[in-house]
């Protein structure tokens, strides 16, 4: 019976490495940056739609960011998921709209540039670049 219980704990969360990292990230995330990409193709025809599908895929990148923050070495974790926590943000305050939630975004990214600079020098040294 403790064998099968710590089969089964085992499998519960993912581990953090950076080989766990750069393979979720360049795994799921490129899921992620093509329905982007998708949706930036489709901004040419009509720029409101566009617009509307990079929102409604706000949740959705938060979700990826969290799920790569509990992937992440310790080092880099906690800027990934300050990351995630903006996005989500960003996310509930485009839907509550007004502008509060203009101010509150614009502040959310001037408190994330340094992680994401750090994310994104830390993905590049451990990672590579992106595939293309």
């Amino acid at each position: 019976m403790t064998l099968l219980l710590v089969a089964i704990t085992g499998c519960g969360s993912p581990s953090r490495s950076v080989a766990s990292y750069c393979s979720y990230f360049y795994g799921e995330g490129s899921k992620l940056r093509n329905r982007w990409l998708q949706s930036s193709s489709a901004a040419g025809q009509d720029p409101f739609a566009g617009l509307a599908t990079v929102f409604a895929d706000l949740p959705e990148a938060a979700n990826f960011l969290h799920q790569l923050s509990l992937r992440a070495p310790e080092t880099i974790a906690p800027d990934v998921q300050t990351l995630a926590n903006a996005l989500e943000h960003t996310s509930e305050g485009s839907a509550a709209g007004g502008l509060g939630a203009l101010a509150s975004g614009l502040l959310d990214g001037l408190a994330t540039t340094g992680a994401e600079q750090r994310v994104n020098l830390y993905t590049e040294q451990h990672c590579g670049r992106p595939p293309t």
